[in-house]
């Protein structure tokens, strides 16, 4: 089964070994080969003093198995707007085993609705580069709406690329 946690500080060793993982550090922008002291720093200073605009849930599952709750990624609310009831919505999966899983997107649902139905938001967007068909795909089956293409908009990998920008009105959201 998958869950949403708020992360806690045992999760940096996770973290710290996501932080080696090149293919999860170039899909999720993560610099390769930050120090475990920086990311250390980081990852206490989110803890501590969250930023106002965000919401980060670690993704955990548990099960008959596993009754331990196991750390695979997190997903995040960002450019929280509670004005505006808008927010833009990513997905990070550091468990290389549990990529392409579906852990992703029953996350994803987990955190639309709690940003609809909790938060009252009336908007969630997303941003994915044109190569990464995994999550295109993963936000399409979430329900979200292709809105907009922004091409040669960013250099990933050194290459620049468009971004997709995807969208969903909470009226959209089928929980």
């Amino acid at each position: 089964m998958v869950l949403l946690r708020p992360l806690v500080m045992s999760d940096l060793s996770r973290i710290l070994a996501w932080s080696q993982d090149e293919a999860f550090c170039l899909a999720n922008g993560w610099p390769l080969g930050l120090s475990p002291e920086k990311l250390q720093d980081w990852f206490v200073r989110l803890l501590n003093n969250p930023p106002a605009d965000l919401v980060r849930r670690g993704i955990v599952l548990t099960g008959e198995e596993d009754p331990e709750e196991q750390l695979v990624g997190f997903v995040d609310l960002r450019d929280l707007n509670l004005l505006e009831k808008r927010a833009r919505l990513r997905i990070a999966i550091g468990e290389e085993a549990h990529r392409g899983q579906r852990v992703g997107h029953a996350a994803g649902k987990l955190m639309l609705e709690y940003g609809f139905t909790e938060l009252g938001l009336e908007r969630i967007t997303a941003e994915v580069h044109g190569s990464n068909l995994e999550m295109r795909s993963l936000l399409e089956g979430l329900g979200f709406t292709l809105e907009g293409i922004l091409r040669q908009h960013e250099t990933h990998q050194g290459i620049k690329e468009d971004v997709y920008l995807y969208g969903m009105l909470r009226q959209e959201f089928s929980g």
